[in-house]
């Protein structure tokens, strides 16, 4: 978990000088923002600060969502920016589709992280249906990245991309990995409260 965080570090910067080239300024905050929540789940995780890791997975869960909710809704259609994917082809028609469905499995898992962390004794079905939600996602994530690599846009831009998306792709895995110890330590808390009752009776 302390690599993926550091390597979220890394990308983020690296990104960060990348847009700066840009001029994209929106985009600088999306990064910091999300870097920030980042490596504030992380830490708070790390010093056993549960209540604040919880807050933090689904303030990084919304930074993703808010962040594909804009590239979708607010950039490629609201500013009608999809006609450049269009006429780039098949592979920016792929990479357009995929970015919808990234947006729509974000919005599900962050539904999902909230009636799982904030169940009283966990809730299995649907921690199924957000690990499949999240399995679909890393699928989503490759789409991207291949169909990214693909288009005739310019070098920064690609590159713009394409550390954009292997950034979330370590964000998503941080934060699976802190909802299943958040998921062992549930059913052991249970466990040693039924132990405790059953001694008590």
């Amino acid at each position: 978990m302390g690599a993926l965080c550091v390597y979220v570090v890394i990308t983020s910067v690296i990104s960060f000088v990348i847009i700066q080239r840009t001029g994209d300024w929106f985009a600088n905050f999306e990064v910091i923002i999300k870097l920030i929540t980042t490596v504030a789940m992380y830490l708070a995780f790390r010093d056993f600060k549960w209540d604040a890791a919880k807050g933090f997975v689904g303030g990084s869960l919304f930074c993703l969502m808010y962040q594909e909710a804009y590239l979708v809704l607010g950039r490629l259609w609201g500013e009608e920016d999809f006609d450049t994917y269009l006429v780039a082809g098949v592979h920016g028609s792929i990479y357009l589709a995929a970015a919808g469905m990234a947006f729509l499995l974000t919005i599900i898992i962050t539904i999902n992280h909230f009636f799982i962390s904030y169940a009283t004794h966990g809730n299995p079905e649907n921690v199924l249906f957000n690990r499949m939600a999240v399995v679909f996602k890393f699928a989503v994530y490759v789409i991207l990245l291949i169909a990214n690599s693909r288009l005739g846009f310019e070098p920064l831009l690609l590159w713009k991309n394409a550390l954009q998306c292997l950034t979330d792709i370590a964000i998503l895995l941080l934060i699976v990995s802190v909802e299943s110890q958040f998921d062992t330590f549930k059913i052991l808390h249970h466990e040693f409260r039924k132990e405790k009752e059953e001694q008590r009776g």
